[in-house]
């Protein structure tokens, strides 16, 4: 008997720790007259001891965007609850009517049945969600609103959760609007808006679930060093600009060019004064430019002279690579430092390529050829940040596996977000797709950290797409905001587990400037903020004995338990046994 028990206590161990859970979706049906109705379908999660492997069964079959989207809301619920879900397998299954279109708009009801199971709060049976989800948790709009609204009404649905911004349903054809929370009143559904899904999350459960709460304070010793940077490239400027005087000829017109690079000089200066730092020698470094730009016409060098410039270039960027390539690096903010300086390096590098290419064209070769000495001089100033050692973050384990494994996570999701912007807008990303080609070629060639620094920039950009994605113009300052304010508790997360983001905090405190006058580079830059200030998830901590455990795989440690389990019941039953077997039995008389 004892031995069935054990038998049947090892097969089913992983099956006792798994996790279900249902929601409803909303979706669109096609016709055969071709006009599409809204249709409502079942979407079940299990959730089960693994290794962060997602998977997606659908009766009937449905198209690949709903399986990404699947991924998404996996990672993004883990991501936005801070919980770690590297140990747990997800099973999503959708049971739907024929005809049901698949794709984006599963993807914040996926997130919410995944944020219910990894944190076991249940959800409210009456209220359903339409949307897509996004990096920071943000809740995206889709179409076909007026239809999942009449369709949750009808299958019994009260309340319908909406994308915020989504309410006004605007028909170019008619030119008339339709406001969905009344006609859901007109229906019997209660129309909601949500941004995140955490908003989601309090309506599903009743429960608070406020947005991560802290103060942002930055570090002395960034804020100190990333003043002297500025001040560096904002004194060059003068230099530069003095440089131009002393060369200036009546021939050549630079007139426009100068303007452009003294309008960013007084922004360098306004950030400045305002404690931007970051911001105050971006603006400096394009100031210089400019200004070495308009400095390359009034020189009107030769063919000779833009090559013998170069070749000496060349040489300063392999010594001062090499130089780099000698640090070596413990710590994640000496990672970060290294990822900067070492991508102003490349990219000088590439610049210097390209000249070559086109050297028959001497006066714009000489234009590039300034952007290339500045980017030069601007990975030199950015080596400051190697003497701040990163006393607090020295807990991290950077080391050559903990890199590559960084790098192959960071360029798989990567890939499946240009894939998935590339079912839905074929012609984009292309410079996306170049960039993460790169970076597959440093993971080949051993160079981890810079394929991480490439990986983590495309997945932005991929993110950034996808984030504007139906978002009407007049709600891109919105959308700006929310992610600055989910950029900011990234930020501020990593500074609380002992890591300042340097590269993170300074595209956000960027972003911040772009607001005004270039908003899609503000919204690209708080992308970029929010993916830089979440290494550390990528890191483990450095581990102690005691907490050296924690390696063994998990399937080991559900045979164990269910092992310990089944040896403890057998000793159950030998000792009822042994009791039965001593108990004095009645006489028959």
């Amino acid at each position: 008997m004892k031995y069935i028990v054990w038998a049947l206590l090892l097969i089913l161990a992983p099956s006792v720790f798994a996790q279900t859970g249902s929601v409803k979706l909303l979706a669109l049906a096609e016709t055969g007259s071709g006009i599409n109705i809204g249709a409502v379908a079942d979407l079940e999660l299990r959730v089960e001891p693994g290794d962060n492997r997602v998977y997606l069964e659908t009766f009937p079959l449905t198209k690949i965007t709903t399986q990404i989207s699947m991924r998404f809301a996996q990672q993004i619920a883990c991501k936005e609850l801070d919980i770690d879900c590297s140990e747990k397998d997800f099973f999503f299954t959708i049971k739907a009517l024929p005809g049901i279109v698949g794709g984006p708009s599963a993807g914040s009801a996926a997130a919410v049945l995944t944020a219910s199971l990894i944190t076991g709060i249940p959800l409210r049976n009456d209220t359903v969600i339409t949307g897509t989800i996004n990096s920071g948790g943000i809740i995206g709009p889709v179409g076909g609103l007026r239809e999942k609204i009449t369709a949750a009404a009808t299958s019994g649905m009260t309340r319908v959760l909406i994308p915020r911004g989504t309410s006004q349903l605007t028909d170019n054809e008619t030119n008339t609007t339709t406001d969905l929370v009344k006609y859901g009143k007109i229906i019997g559904v209660d129309v909601i808006e949500v941004s995140t899904l955490l908003d989601a999350m309090q309506e599903y459960t009743g429960r608070d679930f406020p947005r991560f709460s802290g103060n942002l304070s930055i570090e002395p010793a960034y804020e100190a060093t990333m003043k002297e940077i500025a001040i560096d490239l904002c004194n060059r400027t003068e230099k530069i600009k003095s440089s131009l005087e002393k060369r200036r000829t009546g021939s050549a017109n630079t007139t426009e060019i100068e303007d452009q690079a003294s309008n960013m000089s007084k922004r360098a200066e306004e950030a400045f004064n305002a404690s931007q730092y970051y911001a105050s020698a971006s603006f400096c470094f394009r100031s210089n430019v400019g200004y070495k730009a308009a400095l390359a016409v009034q020189r009107n060098w030769t063919q000779s002279q833009v090559v013998s410039a170069l070749e000496i270039l060349k040489d300063n960027v392999a010594n001062y690579s090499g130089k780099t390539d000698s640090i070596p690096i413990s710590t994640l903010t000496e990672l970060q430092t290294y990822m900067s300086v070492k991508e102003r390096l490349f990219e000088t590098e590439d610049i210097l390529a390209e000249i070559l290419k086109n050297i028959s064209d001497v006066n714009e070769s000489a234009q590039t050829l300034g952007y290339a000495e500045e980017r030069l001089f601007s990975a030199k100033t950015w080596a400051r940040f190697f003497s701040e050692n990163g006393k607090n973050d020295k807990k991290f384990a950077v080391d050559n596996s903990s890199l590559r494994n960084s790098c192959l996570a960071k360029a798989s999701e990567a890939e499946e977000r240009i894939n998935y912007v590339k079912t839905i807008l074929p012609d984009s990303l292309s410079e996306a797709r170049k960039e993460l080609d790169r970076a597959y070629q440093d993971l080949s060639e051993g160079n981890y950290t810079l394929c991480l620094y490439k990986a983590s920039k495309t997945k932005a950009e991929a993110d950034t797409l996808l984030s504007l994605m139906g978002v009407e113009r007049d709600r891109i300052d919105e959308l700006i905001d929310l992610k600055l304010e989910i950029a900011k508790e990234a930020v501020v997360r990593s500074q609380q587990k002992g890591v300042f983001p340097i590269i993170g905090y300074s595209y956000y405190e960027y972003a911040i400037t772009l607001k005004p006058i270039d908003k899609y580079s503000a919204l690209l830059f708080s992308e970029y903020a929010l993916e830089f200030s979440n290494f550390d998830m990528y890191f483990p901590k450095a581990k102690s004995s005691f907490s050296a455990w924690k390696t063994v795989e998990p399937h080991f440690i559900w045979i164990l338990a269910g092992i310990t389990l089944g040896i403890i019941i057998s000793l159950f039953i030998d000792t009822i046994e042994r009791w039965l077997d001593q108990k004095p039995r009645k006489k028959k008389r």
